[in-house]
């Protein structure tokens, strides 16, 4: 008579159910990003922008997608000042959740530039019907407000076609291109979880191989579990945030803020 049989409620583990665990563990694995970024300073990385990334080891680019908030980005941004270590950071031009041209968000990513990181658009092709010249007046519209020109761009949810568009769009790079997409190792945490595995987890890590690496400070600047943990969180700071621009600009609103 096995185990089983005697508890039928114990789970009987077994090595792949064990390597299983352990993966699924690891798409969640996040912790402190000030602990994340030291573990690549201990393997001896250097961040470099973009551009930079020239040699096949110990070089990392580091680079942010802003699709919810800048002031996680702005958060992200002083916590790797205070080790050194500079960023790329793309924010959105079109975008429901916040606005480059508001006194905050502007000020945020003013600040970001401030610490030392570069700025530049976060591209989302999907807007325009022919997107080089939709890239033509986000650039146009970026070197205006920020008064400095756009080197290169990241992709906002690229499908397949831009994955593996290889070119330039209106003579700009992009992140998706072969040199940093393909050539050079990449992670990202996009959804919440290490979709292509930890880097830690890597042989490249471990070898010191050079390493493209997406973060996006959502899942980083807020408490949770799982990434559904912390959009519960998010999105109860995002009602409260609301609440209190309508009582600060609609009097009226003010005698039902304390009931919604």
């Amino acid at each position: 008579m096995t185990n089983a049989t005697l508890h039928p409620d114990r789970q009987i583990t077994t090595p792949g159910d064990q390597e299983q665990h352990h993966e699924e563990n690891a798409r969640f694995r996040f912790g402190p990003y000030e602990e994340f970024l030291k573990k690549y300073l201990e393997q001896e990385y250097r961040f470099c922008f973009f551009p930079e990334i020239n040699q096949p080891k110990n070089q990392i680019a580091l680079r942010h997608d802003i699709d919810f908030d800048t002031q996680f980005a702005l958060q992200s941004a002083q916590i790797e000042s205070k080790l050194g270590i500079k960023a790329t950071y793309f924010f959105l031009m079109r975008s429901n959740f916040y606005n480059l041209f508001s006194p905050q968000d502007l000020h945020n990513v003013l600040a970001i530039r401030d610490l030392g990181h570069h700025i530049s658009i976060h591209f989302d092709p999907t807007v325009y019907e022919d997107f080089h010249e939709g890239l033509k007046w986000e650039a146009a519209l970026f070197r205006q407000v920020f008064r400095q020109e756009v080197s290169i761009i990241s992709l906002h949810r690229p499908n397949t076609f831009f994955q593996e568009f290889d070119s330039p769009i209106f003579d700009i790079e992009h992140t998706y291109q072969a040199k940093y997409f393909r050539d050079i190792k990449y992670f990202a945490d996009s959804t919440g979880v290490w979709r292509f595995g930890h880097p830690f987890d890597s042989q490249e890590f471990l070898q010191q191989h050079s390493l493209h690496v997406l973060i996006h400070p959502v899942w980083w600047m807020l408490d949770g579990v799982s990434n559904t943990d912390k959009l519960r969180t998010f999105y109860s700071q995002k009602v409260q945030s609301l609440k209190t621009d309508f009582s600060n600009n609609c009097i009226p609103f003010r005698s039902i803020h304390e009931s919604l």
